[in-house]
Order: structure tokens, then sequence, then C-alpha cells
């Protein structure tokens, strides 16, 4: 009957929703899959050339996560990777946009932000990581993450370019010594 069809028509199109939202979604820490946050940096990208305004990029590794699956298995290390995911959600403003870049990497696009600005949050950030502390089979885990910082230039004909300066920024960070 009618009701059927519209009830089922509903759940269709809740489900198709649902999947939308899981193909731009990583699943460990339901921040942006990689695809998602490199096309919003795409786009922002596209704008900052268009408008001159300000915008900096971050990039964040967890230090030394290779002892922690080694020491505690990889169910520990997704438990670090889930709570850095938050403590990034938790210091992001609405219009950043942040996502998972790969492996325990996490990179976090600050709009209308300077250099100088984006300090604050990286500061932020770095403490917020250092000061948790979590569980994992009766047992204390600690993590902290170094962070290379790129403010877009005009001068850089493509979003890669901007990754690269984060990048290169972020293994500048752990060459100094890492957890800054």
């Amino acid at each position: 009957d009618v009701t059927d069809v519209a009830t089922s028509r509903l759940e269709l199109e809740s489900m198709n929703g649902q999947l939308r939202q899981l193909s731009k979604t990583d699943f460990l820490t339901e921040l942006n899959n990689r695809g998602t946050w490199e096309g919003a940096l795409q786009n922002e990208f596209k704008r900052l050339k268009r408008s001159g305004h300000q915008g900096t990029l971050l990039m964040c590794d967890i230090d030394h996560f290779k002892r922690i699956n080694d020491n505690y298995g990889h169910a520990a290390g997704d438990v670090v990777i889930r709570q850095v995911a938050q403590a990034v959600k938790k210091n992001l403003r609405e219009t950043d946009v942040a996502g998972r870049y790969g492996g325990e990497e996490f990179a976090v696009l600050l709009v209308d932000t300077s250099a100088d600005q984006a300090l604050y949050f990286a500061e932020r950030l770095r403490k917020t990581v250092e000061a948790l502390s979590m569980e994992f089979n009766q047992q204390l885990l600690k993590a902290t993450v170094s962070v290379g910082i790129a403010e877009y230039n005009p001068q850089m004909l493509e979003h890669r370019q901007w990754i690269e300066a984060a990048d290169k920024a972020l293994y500048t960070s752990k060459a100094e010594g890492r957890n800054r």
C-alpha cells in the first residue's frame, strides 16, 4: 500500500544519507577522511587565490606512534588515534576543517587565520594531547604530537605545495625534539 511505499522511500533516503556521510568520514576517528579533507583544502586554496585572505594549514603527527603499536598492540594504537582525533575536534572552530591525513597524521585547515594565530591553536592542541591519559587493558597510555604550520602563500601554484610546506614544518618540529 501507499504507506509502505512512503515508509520504504524514507528509509532508503535515510540510508543513502548515512552512506554519503560514511563515504566522507574516517571510520576510526570520525574526522573527515583524506579525500574529503583534501577536497575542502583545494576549495579553500582556490578561494584564497581569488580573495587574498589568510589561511593556515597544520599537519599533526603522533610522536613515537610505532612504539605504542609495538609495545601495546594495534588496538592500543587505535585508542590513541581516536583520543588525539577527539582532542583535534575539541579545539576546532566551526569554520576549521580537520581530517585524518593517514596513519597517525592529522591535517587541520584554519580558515582566515594567520600563522601567528595558528600557533595558539597548535599549542592548545599540543597541551591537550600531552595532558591525555588513555586507558588500555588497565594501563595508562600517554602521547604527544608534533605540529607543522604553513600559512597560505599567494606564490603557491597548487594546494599540494601548501601541504608540502606544512609537512616540511612538521618534520622540522620532529627534528627539533617532538612535542612542539
